[in-house]
C-alpha cells in the first residue's frame, strides 16, 4: 500500500521519520501537531491537530506514528490504538540505510527501523515497534507490540522483549533474556538476567530500581 502518509506529531522523532520518508520517496500530505506554529522538514505542511486526519478517509491514507518515548511507551501506544479503532492503518518506515535481513523476518504494522539499525534473521517485530538509529536486534529475537529499542542499543540473539517495554540508548541485553511487558531498561545498562514486567532496571549489571505503576 503506497498511499500518501500523514505524520502524527511534530517533535524530534517525527522529524527523523520525515527525513526517512523523504529518502524513501514517499508522498507526505503533512503532519499534525497542536502547536499553531509547528514546523517540520522541507516545508512539510502543518495540518493542525490530530483531528485533521479525519478529513481523509481511512482507505486513502496511511499514518506514521511520530511520537517517540523516553521510558514510557503508553502515550505512543494509545495514539496508535485510537486510530486503529477508527479503521486507519499505519505505514512501515524502513530507512534506506537500515539493514533488514532479507530472510525470515516478520514486521508488524507501523514498524519503524531507522538509519544504521540492523535486524538479523529470525526476528519477529510486533506492531508499532521502533528500532531506533544504530540499534541492533540479533537473530531469533521476539520484539512485542509498542516496544522501543532506543538508539545504539544491542539486543543479542534469542531474546524476548515483551509488549510496551523501553530499552534505553546504548543498553545491552545479553542472549536469551526475557524483558517483561512495560519494563524500562535505563540507558547504558547491561542486562544479564530476566527482568519482571513493569519494573525499572539500571546499571552494569542491571539491577531493579523500582516498580512501575
Amino acid at each position: 500500500m503506497n498511499r500518501p502518509v500523514i505524520i502524527l506529531g511534530g517533535g524530534g522523532h517525527a522529524k527523523v521519520l520525515a527525513e526517512a520518508l523523504l529518502r524513501m520517496q514517499r508522498s507526505i500530505i503533512g503532519f499534525t501537531d497542536p502547536q499553531p506554529h509547528a514546523s517540520l522538514l522541507q516545508d512539510i505542511p502543518h495540518l493542525g491537530g490530530d483531528e485533521t486526519v479525519f478529513e481523509h478517509r481511512p482507505d486513502t491514507v496511511l499514518l506514521v506514528n511520530g511520537l517517540g518515548s523516553v521510558g514510557d511507551t503508553r502515550a505512543r501506544q494509545a495514539l496508535f490504538a485510537g486510530f486503529i479503532e477508527k479503521d486507519y492503518r499505519f505505514a512501515a518506515v524502513t530507512h534506506p540505510r537500515a539493514i533488514l535481513s532479507r530472510t525470515d523476518v516478520e514486521t508488524g504494522q507501523g514498524c519503524q527501523i531507522l538509519a544504521g539499525a540492523v535486524v538479523n534473521p529470525g526476528v519477529r517485530l510486533g506492531d508499532n515497534v521502533i528500532i531506533n538509529s544504530g540499534a541492533i536486534v540479533e537473530h531469533d529475537c521476539r520484539i512485542g507490540d509498542h516496544v522501543h529499542i532506543s538508539s545504539g542499543a544491542l539486543v543479542c540473539g534469542g531474546c524476548s522483549i515483551e509488549e510496551g517495554a523501553h530499552i534505553g540508548a546504548g543498553a545491552i541485553i545479553i542472549q536469551g533474556i526475557t524483558i517483561g511487558h512495560g519494563t524500562v531498561v535505563a540507558a547504558g545498562s547491561v542486562v544479564i538476567s530476566n527482568v519482571d514486567p513493569l519494573t525499572l532496571v539500571a546499571g552494569v549489571p542491571a539491577q531493579v530500581k523500582r516498580g512501575r505503576a
